[in-house]
């Protein structure tokens, strides 16, 4: 996600793996509401949906002298976003990132690359335009790639064509003749998402703090065959001897989390992995779901974890240096949060640190990303601990309270998981007043949260579209113009004069949309200008609204897909004409709204209040002078 805004935004950067080839099957699954939404505005969301798995339940089953279906958990809220809870192979979710980069730039990534030493030059730290990071990198030779890996922890077959869609093929591995490389790299920025055993994090001598349990759980991905009634639906089933995850995926897999052993007290970091097969995860699922049956012949992936729960202790380094994912956290699989808090991640970070590089916003917004992403990490940890408590050793009685107790701690964390409850402090890109409230600020649209996803109408053709896609990451903050009713004369000469203002000189400087440096090679300017009324479609036109809010280009025409509206739409029931009540905007009075690249809110207040918008940007963006005809950045 983080090479994603490198690409994005025009960045000259290295994505450098030591794996010879892309996941291709196995790892994570699972993607919550909020990663999709993300994946929206990234514009392959549809590619998603197109082969995933959804699921908007989870059933429990318990042993009560046979296995019953006990309790089930709704666990979709409709009004919140317009996805689910979805499942898709790690590697098919990488394939659409790669797509999306290789789509916005020349970058690619350089597989079978390992870094050997990185050194920081901390007295260089604080010059914006320094290289103060030295990474030696090596290319590994082909006699090297063609060693066996015994440290390998997952297990896979051989992987031919047949089992790849067709846009996979050419990343399998082609060994030939590569030679083995040596070079100096010096550069800005490094992050290190390299993972629980990171490399990076060690390098730079940061601890972890937490601790691992001595359970340990075998996963395994198959075509099933069986009999039990649950098996395309997601299921906890606690039969007499164990608990397992049942989790239904797309072309026909289901994944099967399964406790295979329990070691002595502080023996589990000695406990042989090379005893646990597929055989015999089989046959403890076999044991757990009876009398159902459980059988297959196709085994897609298995592999063999310890639950642990372990956080690093500082993510940065200098602001130059900077860990994501799993090298920050690590923790159970069991609720599909790993992949979904490492993209959010990467995606945070991503865009400060390419604007950074590009040189649009100022250097100290990197300091937000562990003051917003760190507080996550350890929530979610102290998350899992007490979901992992669920699915060990159940004491005798205990089942018939599970059911109540995994639907109470699902109702107090729901949201949390699904990526909503994220309340980012307050910062130099989050503005919020001294006290941390106000009441001029509606309830949904609070900086340092996400902006509610609504279905609008395009006021040139009436086609609706998700904010999600409307607010594209391209790097660029969008401004958004809750101008009310339109029709009203007194809102309409409101309208004309905030207009006025945004495109005009003013003592305070040049106009806003020309102010700041822009993003180099993309976009002029970093601010995005949409406007949202709530006049009936039918009763405006695109061409009532002043010309700063649908610019034209004598090239490609006029911005059409700058004016919205939020008004109902017959052939669509998700657009239903009541955003402005859902995110709380006065339809008389409208507000003025700043959304940041990552669709966080950063500023909120009244139309006439172009001050204080600027005075955040003031905050966030590096500004540009005019010398001689000239512009230069200050």
């Amino acid at each position: 996600m983080a090479a994603y805004w490198m690409a994005r935004c025009g960045i000259n950067a290295r994505i450098i793996d030591k794996r010879e080839t892309k996941i291709f099957v196995g790892h994570a699954d699972g993607l919550r509401p909020r990663t999709l939404e993300l994946f929206d505005s990234m514009g392959f969301q549809h590619r998603v949906l197109h082969e995933a798995s959804e699921s908007t339940e989870v059933n429990l089953w318990v042993d009560q002298g046979k296995l019953v279906r006990q309790a089930l958990l709704d666990m979709t809220q409709a009004d919140h976003s317009p996805y689910h809870n979805t499942r898709l192979s790690q590697g098919r979710i990488e394939r659409f990132i790669l797509d999306s980069i290789h789509e916005n730039s020349n970058l690619r990534v350089e597989r079978s690359v390992i870094t050997e030493s990185l050194e920081y030059d901390e007295k260089l730290g604080g010059e914006p335009e320094a290289y103060p990071i030295t990474v030696n990198l090596r290319t590994l030779g082909s006699e090297e790639l063609n060693t066996p890996n015994s440290d390998k922890q997952s297990f896979e077959n051989e992987i031919t064509h047949e089992d790849l869609l067709p846009d996979d093929w050419e990343d399998l591995t082609q060994r030939g003749t590569q030679k083995e490389k040596a070079e100096i790299v010096k550069a800005k920025y490094v992050i290190g998402c390299d993972g629980a055993h990171s490399w990076t994090r060690k390098q730079l001598d940061i601890a972890t703090e937490g601790s691992n349990t001595d359970h340990i759980w075998g996963v395994i991905d198959v075509v099933a065959i069986s009999n039990f009634p649950d098996i395309k639906r997601v299921s906890v089933v606690t039969g007499a001897t164990g608990t397992i995850l049942v989790i239904p995926r797309e072309r026909g897999i289901t994944r099967f989390y399964v406790p295979v052993q329990i070691c002595e007290a502080g023996a589990s970091d000695r406990f042989d992995r090379s005893i646990i097969t597929p055989k015999l995860i089989k046959s403890r699922v076999q044991e757990i779901i009876a009398p159902y049956t459980f059988d297959f012949e196709i085994c897609d992936w298995w592999t063999v974890y310890q639950i642990g729960q372990r956080i690093a202790t500082q993510i940065t380094r200098g602001d130059r240096i900077f860990l994501a994912g799993d090298a920050v956290h690590t923790h159970s699989p069991k609720m599909g949060l790993g992949m979904n808090m490492s993209l959010q991640d990467g995606f945070n970070l991503g865009w400060k640190v390419a604007l950074a590089a590009a040189g649009t916003i100022k250097p100290e917004t990197l300091e937000t990303y562990d003051l917003e992403r760190h507080p996550l990490a350890k929530m979610l940890l102290d998350f899992d601990r007490l979901w992992v408590n669920l699915f060990l050793d159940i004491k005798p009685g205990e089942k018939d309270t599970k059911a109540e107790s995994m639907a109470d701690m699902s109702a107090k964390f729901e949201n949390f998981a699904h990526g909503w409850n994220v309340y980012y402090p307050a910062s130099n890109i989050v503005s919020k007043s001294a006290d941390g409230g106000d009441a001029r600020i509606p309830q949904n649209l609070a900086p340092g949260e996400r902006i509610f996803p609504f279905k609008l109408r395009n006021q040139a053709d009436g086609c609706p579209q998700w904010t999600t896609r409307l607010l594209k990451s391209d790097g660029r903050f969008r401004i958004l113009v809750m101008a009310g009713d339109v029709r009203d004369p007194v809102q309409k000469q409101r309208i004309e004069k905030l207009s006025q203002a945004l495109g005009t000189q003013s003592a305070s400087g040049s106009p806003i949309l020309d102010r700041y440096a822009g993003i180099p090679g993309r976009f002029e300017s970093p601010i995005d200008i949409f406007t949202i009324h709530c006049a009936p479609w039918r009763e405006v036109e695109f061409f009532d609204f002043p010309e700063v809010l649908r610019p034209l280009s004598m090239v490609t025409g006029y911005a059409y897909e700058k004016i919205w509206c939020d008004d109902a739409c017959i052939f669509d029931r998700y657009c239903d004409g009541t955003a402005y009540e859902k995110w709380g905007v006065d339809r008389a009075l409208g507000k003025l709204v700043v959304i940041r690249p990552d669709q966080y809110i950063g500023w909120t207040g009244d139309l006439e209040d172009l001050q204080g918008m600027t005075q955040y940007f003031d905050g966030v963006l590096v500004k540009k002078s005019h010398v001689d005809g000239a512009s230069m950045l200050i």
